[in-house]
């Protein structure tokens, strides 16, 4: 809610939820989730549409994927024209594919549990000079295959320059405040923390300097990214604040 109340919004992707639940019923992914969040705060608020959400979902999800509620949702949100959706050929519909779309349509990334999936997307997107967010939840990964976004963590406290490259002086002060795995920190306020770190990223201006480094990285980082073949749990997406700017 707090990224949608500041103008932004999520980048998912839409697909089989059922298959991915624990014993105890609940989704080890997050996606559908978030659109839920969506789907609550359009129906409460009185802004004129924007687009809250941009899904990558296969052609034949909504054949064979997709539940009945969770469809249904999927088709409240299109009929309101708040949702992008970005359909791949179910030919060519891979891990590596629909991920780098994600990467592609999104510009910050907020980081939760997972395992190598969530780590490597957090490295190509500080690759490609988007800002991340990681949080220290222990939440494990569906495949237990590494700490995900706490491994995240533990680098932007040594190297908050790679995950906010025009604010890192202020993010490193923040770090403390985003903790929530012993349960110190209020959840809701670890939230607004977080949006009013990415927000600032965003809006900054990058120096010269900082402008060719990602310049010069983008070509390396983009071909990176394309060979993903992991897991991206959550991507979330900002639009600038200035003017009418749409998601960048």
């Amino acid at each position: 809610m707090e990224v949608l109340s500041r103008g932004g919004g999520v980048v998912v992707l839409a697909g089989d939820e059922a298959s991915v639940k624990d014993e105890r019923g609940a989704p080890r992914i997050f996606d559908w989730v978030a659109l839920r969040e969506v789907e609550r705060y359009v129906r409460g608020t009185t802004e004129s549409p924007r687009t809250y959400a941009r899904i990558v979902m296969s052609d034949k999800a909504a054949e064979s994927k997709i539940d009945n509620a969770n469809l249904r949702l999927l088709r409240d949100l299109e009929q309101r024209n708040v949702v992008e959706l970005y359909h791949i050929r179910r030919e060519v519909f891979t891990g590596g594919e629909y991920r780098s779309m994600m990467i592609e349509h999104s510009d910050a990334m907020l980081a939760i549990g997972g395992g190598k999936g969530t780590y490597t997307a957090g490295t190509n997107m500080t690759e490609l000079g988007k800002p991340v967010l990681p949080l220290d939840l222990q939440l494990g990964s569906a495949a237990d295959d590494g700490e995900g976004a706490v491994a995240l963590q533990r680098e932007m406290a040594t190297e908050p320059d790679r995950f906010f490259p025009s604010t890192y002086r202020d993010a490193k002060n923040k770090v403390g405040l985003l903790a929530l795995d012993r349960g110190i920190n209020d959840a809701g306020t670890v939230a607004h923390v977080s949006a009013e770190m990415l927000t600032r990223e965003l809006e900054a201006t990058p120096t010269p300097g900082q402008a060719a480094n990602i310049k010069g990285r983008l070509t390396t980082a983009w071909r990176a990214a394309k060979e993903l073949s992991v897991v991206v749990y959550l991507i979330k997406i900002f639009e600038r604040v200035k003017g009418a700017v749409p998601f960048v």
